[in-house]
C-alpha cells in the first residue's frame, strides 16, 4: 500500500543520518518535499529504526546542508524511507526546487 503525496524523484546526494550519538554517511536516492529514501550502504539494523533520526541533506546545488528530523516509515535491505517531521519553510522550498529540477531532467519516479 502506498500513501504518497506530491512529486517524488530519483536523486543522488550525500546524507548524514545521526541515530543518537552515531553518525552514518548515506546516499539520498529518492526525495520529495515530505520525505526521502536513503541507502545506508548496509542492511538496516534494529538500531536504525529509532523514533526520530536527525538528517543533514547535502544537495548538490546548495552550499549549506538542510537539517531536519525524520521518522522511519519502512526499510528494505539497505534502503530506508523517512518522513520529514521538522523542517523550516525555507528548507522545504529549497527541497521542492531540487525536486522540480530533477523532474525537469526527467528523473521522476513512477
Amino acid at each position: 500500500m502506498q500513501h504518497r503525496t506530491g512529486m517524488r524523484v530519483r536523486t543522488d546526494f550525500h546524507v548524514i543520518a545521526r541515530d543518537g550519538g552515531l553518525a552514518c554517511r548515506c546516499r539520498g536516492i529518492e526525495v520529495s518535499a515530505s520525505g526521502i529514501v536513503i541507502d545506508r550502504g548496509r542492511r538496516i539494523r534494529r538500531s536504525d529504526e529509532r523514533l526520530l533520526v536527525d538528517l543533514e541533506l547535502r544537495l548538490p546545488e546548495r552550499i549549506r546542508a538542510i537539517r531536519t528530523q525524520a521518522r522511519p516509515i519502512w526499510s528494505m535491505g539497505s534502503r530506508q524511507a523517512l518522513r520529514f517531521v521538522t523542517m523550516s519553510d525555507a528548507d522545504r522550498l529549497t527541497l521542492a526546487e531540487h525536486v522540480d529540477l530533477q523532474s525537469l531532467r526527467g528523473v521522476g519516479v513512477c
